[in-house]
């Protein structure tokens, strides 16, 4: 992988981590499931032009738009609004790797080396440490629904390794699609004062909507989906691990949450690992490049 992309995989995992900061801060004005009804909108606006037919993709959409879309962010806006530690359902979220890795091996046929994988357990060990908090404990249902939401993001990658024929932003545009009239039911059917809610929304709460709507969504799903077309899961996956790293750093900073020795542990060793991993990546690389200029 050159160095422009896993500096643009390492970016989009800033995008997301912040995001947890956000949602929390965004939520403290919206009931979950209005929050995300008002994500969903304002991305299926901005994408509108590029929602068109795909022949042949439109049922891989449909999964895709309702996976990673509507039943998703469901779970994860209801899991946010229930928890009181954003840094540890940042830890939580990362079980997507080995929920990915696994599907990958089984679906996609993406075989994992011995060198890769050491560097994975490496990072996963860093993510354990991390969750070796009491906070994760406390947090119980918050865990089982934010754990739910991962699963379905986890398949959501392997449908997206999937879709090949249709360009980042058309994608984008079905997923808010199908996930705009989720969040109207689930919004109507369990949340009151709608209006008055979005009334009263200040400049903060205008400004966590943008945010997550924009940057997370747009940016941040268009460009792991733009990643996920040209490498393979077990590359991409292991850059997820920074986003514990990423969501903690802003909840201190935002939300005022404690930094602990734990966690400054946890997140050297999750680096440590993901250096590992791309250095090894790094090398064979340009061992193979010397190999083809030899052999010229």
């Amino acid at each position: 992988m050159q160095i422009r992309y896993a500096l643009f995989a390492l970016f989009v995992c800033f995008i997301w981590g912040v995001n947890f900061a956000v949602m929390k801060i965004g939520l403290m004005q919206l009931d979950p499931y209005l929050f995300g009804l008002l994500r969903f909108s304002i991305v299926f606006l901005l994408l509108l032009p590029w929602l068109k037919v795909v022949p042949g993709e439109m049922i891989k959409l449909f999964i895709l738009g309702n996976l990673i879309g509507g039943f998703q962010f469901a779970l994860i806006f209801l899991g946010m609004d229930l928890t009181n530690h954003v840094s540890a359902m940042s830890v939580v979220v990362q079980l997507n790797i080995p929920i990915t890795l696994i599907l990958a091996h089984f679906f996609l046929s993406e075989k994992m080396s011995y060198w890769r994988t050491s560097g994975v357990i490496v990072s996963f060990i860093g993510v354990l440490i991390i969750t070796l908090e009491p906070q994760v404990l406390e947090e119980s249902a918050a865990v089982i629904v934010v754990f739910a939401a991962t699963a379905l993001y986890s398949v959501g990658v392997i449908v997206m390794r999937k879709i090949t024929a249709v360009p980042v932003f058309q994608t984008q545009a079905w997923v808010s699609f199908y996930s705009v009239p989720a969040f109207i039911i689930m919004t109507l059917a369990f949340e009151e004062n709608h209006v008055e809610q979005v009334m009263n929304l200040d400049m903060v709460g205008i400004s966590m909507v943008l945010y997550t709507s924009v940057l997370s969504t747009i940016v941040g799903y268009g460009g792991m989906n733009f990643l996920l077309r040209r490498f393979p899961v077990t590359l991409i996956s292991p850059f997820m691990v920074t986003v514990p790293v990423f969501a903690t750093i802003s909840a201190v900073i935002f939300l005022d949450e404690a930094i602990t020795t734990k966690f400054v542990i946890g997140a050297g060793v999750t680096l440590s690992g993901l250096a590992i991993i791309h250095y090894r990546d790094w090398q064979l690389k340009r061992k193979s490049k010397v190999i083809a200029n030899e052999g010229a």
